[in-house]
């Protein structure tokens, strides 16, 4: 199950993404010097408060995924850079306990009903690490298919004005893997 975070789960989200031993696969240290962990600060600059308000959810927003009453992690999209019908996704899971019980490959195809049914989004981008491989291999079993034509992909996904800035994702152009679901 899914649902909207609120603004006052901020701190707990981030503490989820930057703090917890799933940040080893998917930031800082040795492994992820291109994408260091963000301190609080940057987090609150990256992940803007409109992703704790429902009201602002054609732009994005931050849900928290629950495994019957536990909290076990999020998912995001956002599609304010986006063309029409258009979303892309993130997804951390708070604890490596939460890992490889096809909790977050269900989070993600929730959120993706979610969003087809509520905005009526179409096409879906997720952009992970090269290196990520179990992340890899989680968003397929989703139904994302990894692209090897980066650069007209996002093109297509991309706003013109925007290509620039978002193309080379957290980890750089060409270790940052592109998968779709259209």
């Amino acid at each position: 199950m899914i649902r909207h975070a609120l603004i006052d789960e901020k701190r707990k989200t981030y503490e989820w993404m930057c703090l917890s031993d799933t940040a080893a696969a998917h930031m800082g240290g040795a492994d992820y010097e291109e994408n260091p962990i963000p301190s609080w600060e940057e987090f609150q600059e990256a992940f803007e408060d409109f992703y704790y308000t429902e009201s602002r959810k054609e732009s994005g927003a931050v849900m928290i995924i629950q495994n019957g009453d536990t909290e076990v992690g999020c998912t995001c999209y956002a599609c304010f850079h986006l063309n029409s019908n258009m979303a892309e996704l993130d997804i951390w899971l708070k604890s490596e306990s939460e890992c490889g019980k096809g909790i977050g490959s269900q989070a993600l195809k929730d959120t993706i009903e979610y969003l087809r049914k509520k905005i009526g989004i179409t096409n879906f981008l997720i952009r992970p690490s090269e290196k990520n491989i179990r992340a890899i291999k989680s968003y397929q079993k989703a139904g994302f298919s990894y692209r090897t034509d980066k650069e007209e992909v996002l093109r297509k996904y991309y706003k013109p004005e925007l290509f620039d800035t978002y193309k080379d994702g957290d980890y750089g152009f060409d270790i940052t893997a592109v998968l779709t679901l259209e």
